[in-house]
């Protein structure tokens, strides 16, 4: 059933309600039919209305996006502003933006627009969108989905996750690397029947506002192409800056993954990197309420330090300790991120850096008793090898270890020992989880002459692009 493209402006069709079937949740495994659902507005920040508006096009068809993301048209308007909202519990109305005149009701929750009109483009939220959009009721409020061509969609990301006056070869390995995410998506939200997010939690993504003749030239000189490792599609994980070496991402989290191996990076110390190097500090009382609010079971935090790094010298785990002697580890991606929070504005941006302030490790020691770790070693007792048992008084005490004597300072089990009153300062490079692409690297690599398959066969160990 549908309206006749003659339709005039403002005409009023109230008495028009069309029903059609919501689809089913869609599988975020993979693309389909090459067209990628990107949730725009879900969850909690689903909107009362929403608005469209198609200025440089000849209105909008409504209808639903079939399982192979087909659009099926069931009515349109002439129309180029309009207004989504919820209508009852389950249906969806549009109106002409700013007036209450109803172009289109459906009975159903899900509702497809897409755009009309010769290479269309239309305004959402102060963003320019290609492809139609997809609202669904969702918690009294609409989700919003943009439904766009998988290049299409490459071309919105590119520029946002990249600048886009960088090496075209940069620009090229980072089209490949955000296809691939695309079309191998591992870690969002089913559920909600899309497949990637617009924020940096998936790939950043605000349609095609950024682009540029280079972003757009990067992704049409890649058309198609994504990595794959012994045939099938490999995961394209990237950062901003590896400070000096990636790292394998077992060591990271968790998981071994054959294409996914940590190397020196050569290439980062040859370009300018803003803020490559950094430094942020903590105090006692704030890495404490960092842990706790973070839901972690610790005291009062009297000691930090790096006690583990791996070969290529990134953090593998940070060791807190409180003021009963209780020890917190964290390891791999963990030990960067135990010391985030948005309150304080602090956080860790990678993985390669060292902390100073703590004991390091080396002057930390816990006394236990039958009734738990002791808050303090003054009262404590000892056996020696004869079978004397001696009272610990004062705050001097020294204990055998393998290599030999070493002073227990400070009276404190938990090991305040050498450090410092005040807090720590910890000191890095780079900027990122350290896995697969440096996106600094990959420029540094063009600007010498490297292709973006060099930079990629560099990056990721034992893929190909195809």
């Amino acid at each position: 059933m549908a309206w006749g493209g003659s339709m005039k402006k403002g005409l009023f069709l109230l008495s028009l309600i069309v029903t059609f079937y919501a689809l089913g949740t869609v599988s975020a495994s993979a693309v389909t039919n090459d067209t990628v659902k990107v949730g725009l507005r879900y969850g909690s920040s689903v909107m009362s209305s929403a608005n469209l508006e198609n200025d440089e096009g000849s209105g909008y068809e409504f209808g639903y996006f079939e399982d192979d993301r087909t659009f099926v048209s069931l009515g349109e308007t002439d129309e180029t502003a309009i207004t989504m909202e919820p209508a009852g519990r389950d249906g969806i109305q549009v109106t002409i933006t700013g007036t209450d005149r109803v172009l289109y009701e459906s009975r159903e929750d899900t509702l497809a627009v897409m755009p009309q009109g010769r290479d269309p483009v239309t305004w959402f939220r102060g963003n320019r969108y290609r492809g139609g959009f997809e609202y669904t009721v969702s918690g009294g409020g609409l989700q919003v989905v943009n439904v766009v061509d998988l290049e299409d969609y490459v071309k919105g990301v590119l520029p946002s996750e990249m600048p886009g006056n960088w090496e075209l070869e940069a620009l090229k390995a980072q089209a490949v690397c955000a296809r691939t995410f695309a079309c191998l998506t591992t870690k969002h939200l089913s559920a909600y029947g899309f497949d990637v997010c617009s924020s940096t939690d998936c790939q950043a993504y605000s349609g095609i506002g950024e682009a540029t003749s280079a972003t757009d030239r990067a992704v049409e000189e890649t058309e198609g192409e994504c990595l794959y490792y012994d045939g099938e599609l490999a995961q394209a994980y990237y950062h901003s800056s590896d400070g000096g070496a990636t790292e394998d991402a077992e060591n990271v989290w968790g998981t071994d993954v054959p294409f996914l191996r940590g190397k020196e990076d050569p290439y980062e110390a040859q370009i300018s990197i803003p803020d490559y190097r950094w430094t942020v500090t903590y105090t006692w009382e704030e890495l404490t309420w960092v842990l706790q609010n973070s839901g972690y079971d610790i005291g009062d935090v009297v000691d930090a330090y790096v006690s583990e790094v791996t070969d290529l010298g990134n953090v593998y785990s940070v060791t807190f300790v409180d003021s009963r002697g209780k020890t917190l580890v964290r390891t791999g991606d963990d030990a960067r991120m135990a010391f985030y929070s948005t309150t304080l504005g602090k956080n860790v941006p990678s993985l390669r850096f060292t902390i100073t302030g703590g004991t390091g490790g080396g002057s930390s020691y816990a006394v236990n008793s039958a009734s738990g770790t002791l808050s303090a070693l003054d009262g404590a007792s000892v056996i020696s090898g004869s079978g004397t048992v001696s009272r610990l008084e004062g705050e001097d005490h020294a204990a055998i270890s393998a290599s030999g004597t070493a002073d227990l300072t400070g009276g404190s089990s938990g090991g305040r020992g050498s450090a410092s009153r005040g807090g720590i300062t910890i000191t890095g490079t780079g900027n990122g989880h350290n896995v697969g692409m440096s996106q600094y690297g990959a420029r540094a690599m063009a600007g010498q002459g490297h292709d973006y398959i060099d930079i990629l066969e560099f990056y990721f160990t034992g893929i190909r692009v195809r």
